[in-house]
């Protein structure tokens, strides 16, 4: 049996925007809260409500529109990033406490042997 290919180019329509923006193709699926707990559960998110100022909220939209994605997943990108970066000043922080600390302790201990 032959294994189907993958097409990527089918990617590049789908972010184009060439596939997904008819209408004429679209109908609104009801899902039980049962099921989207499921498709929450499975790629590993969390539905959040948050309050944002109407002025950022259309900032978002229209950088997210000039990336050609949507504000929502721009966000969740935003918000990795600042994880990202965060944690490592944090790591650099605690490696350069660390640092500071241990002559510290070094001296300490040794005042006491004396």
């Amino acid at each position: 049996m032959k294994q189907p290919t993958y097409d990527d180019s089918q990617d590049v329509k789908w972010d184009d925007g060439t596939y997904g923006t008819s209408e004429d193709h679209v109908r609104k699926v009801e899902l039980s809260d049962e099921i989207m707990t499921k498709f929450d559960k499975a790629a590993s998110m969390t539905l959040i409500s948050i309050r944002l100022q109407d002025e950022l909220i259309a900032d978002l939209k229209e950088i997210a529109s000039l990336h050609g994605i949507g504000y929502q997943p721009m966000i969740r990108q935003l918000l990795k990033r600042f994880v990202v970066a965060e944690r490592k000043i944090l790591a650099a922080r605690n490696e350069a406490m660390q640092i500071k600390v241990e002559p510290q302790q070094h001296c300490d201990e040794h005042l006491k042997t004396a």
